[in-house]
């Protein structure tokens, strides 16, 4: 027993061997019994003289190996999907919204092999989808979507869990799609904010007595919210994060400034950022009578989540374009690089967009001073212009 130990019923062994770790198992098991446990350690030292024979003479790095090709990985589709969500998806900020979209890829193709999903089956699936009633970007969505599936299955780390054939490629997207141009200008915003703050009382007589006084009942703490979705650029769902703690003050130029001190944790982009304080939604913060915790907060005292009868608000009023919670985002970056002509980078600094790409949807103005290149002011005689020079 110099080399033997028991740990349970099982005997193990502490001699160093090649290609075995220091404490290694003999897996020899005992029933308890001491002559059971004396012959299992006789089959130990018989068992260990054998490996120390076979070291020694050479043979125990001579047993031929035979190593077999891994087979194809070819799950059904939804294990992809589930292993997608289980690896990666969770870890992501966005990833409950996508998951809840990859349900049309799961009805459509969930019960299928990974090779048997071809390309002319998705573009099919496209199209119905198309003939059912979608909208080309909803179509268009939930093919990303898929394709991000594919696109992780064949590059995961572990080597035999992957996909070799991704039937997404050479796809495109389809053309016609639609573009949101709608542009909430300062006009359309203060009339909704108004809207929102100060509410609408029935016009003359109540429509029958067990109505309230209000049409429309004043909402000031979602008006200060929607305020500062439009004086900060920001993403609705990290403004409404925004805690008392983040607020810091600093003297620039002999001008006091207030900024958000963003952390990664709340943003998209996982990036941190600053989201400077104008002076009118400061006015409008101060007023609070709280200063700790969220700074903008529902009726129930907790951080805004739902808004969506805020919004039936506004349609019922000014129709489906009245300027939403998006908007207010495409009016920011809009009004600042066209509007007031700030550099674009210190906007996208301050809306927090991570690429230029992204950044120039929320602009307009470009479409407009594209087409001002062909305008009346770009039709110069220039025949006339040699002639005279």
């Amino acid at each position: 027993m110099k080399y033997f130990f028991w740990r349970g019923s099982t005997l193990w062994c502490r001699y160093p061997l090649p290609g075995k770790p220091w404490d290694w198992s003999t897996k020899l098991k005992t029933t308890g019994s001491p002559s059971d446990r004396k012959r299992c350690e006789r089959d130990g030292e018989t068992m260990l003289a054998a490996l120390r024979t076979e070291v020694l003479t050479g043979r125990l790095f001579d047993k031929p190996t035979t190593v077999q090709a891994p087979s194809e990985y070819n799950p059904k589709f939804w294990r992809l999907v589930g292993r997608y969500w289980h690896y990666h998806l969770r870890f992501t900020k966005s990833g409950a919204n996508e998951r809840y979209h990859l349900g049309h890829c799961l009805r459509a193709f969930g019960a299928m092999y990974a090779k048997d999903l071809t390309r002319e089956k998705i573009e099919l699936w496209r199209q119905e989808m198309i003939a059912g009633g979608s909208s080309v970007n909803s179509a268009n969505n939930r093919f990303a979507y898929l394709q991000s599936v594919f696109t992780w299955a064949a590059k995961e780390s572990q080597a035999t869990r992957r996909v070799l054939a991704n039937p997404t490629t050479g796809l495109e997207k389809l053309p016609g799609g639609k573009v949101r141009t709608f542009l909430l200008t300062p006009e359309k915003f203060e009339r909704n904010y108004v809207l929102l703050r100060d509410g609408l009382r029935w016009p003359g007589v109540k429509p029958d007595k067990h109505c309230g006084v209000w049409s429309i009942p004043p909402e000031p703490r979602f008006s200060l919210f929607y305020l500062a979705l439009w004086e900060t650029g920001r993403r609705p769902n990290e403004v409404s994060q925004y805690t008392w703690e983040m607020v810091h003050l600093q003297t620039i130029d002999g001008r006091k400034v207030r900024y958000f001190e963003v952390p990664p944790e709340i943003t998209k982009t996982d990036d941190a950022g600053r989201a400077i304080i104008s002076d009118r939604l400061w006015r409008e913060i101060n007023q609070q009578a709280w200063r700790a915790g969220f700074v903008f907060l529902n009726a129930e005292g907790s951080r805004w989540k739902h808004w969506d009868r805020h919004k039936r608000k506004l349609e019922r009023m000014y129709g489906a374009d009245c300027g939403w919670i998006r908007d207010c985002r495409r009016g920011f970056v809009t009004r600042m690089c066209e509007g007031e002509g700030h550099d674009p980078l210190h906007v996208r600094m301050q809306t927090g967009h991570k690429t230029t790409s992204i950044f120039d949807r929320y602009r307009i103005g470009n479409i407009r001073n594209q087409s001002a290149l062909f305008g009346d002011a770009s039709h110069t005689d220039w025949t006339q212009k040699v002639q005279n020079a």
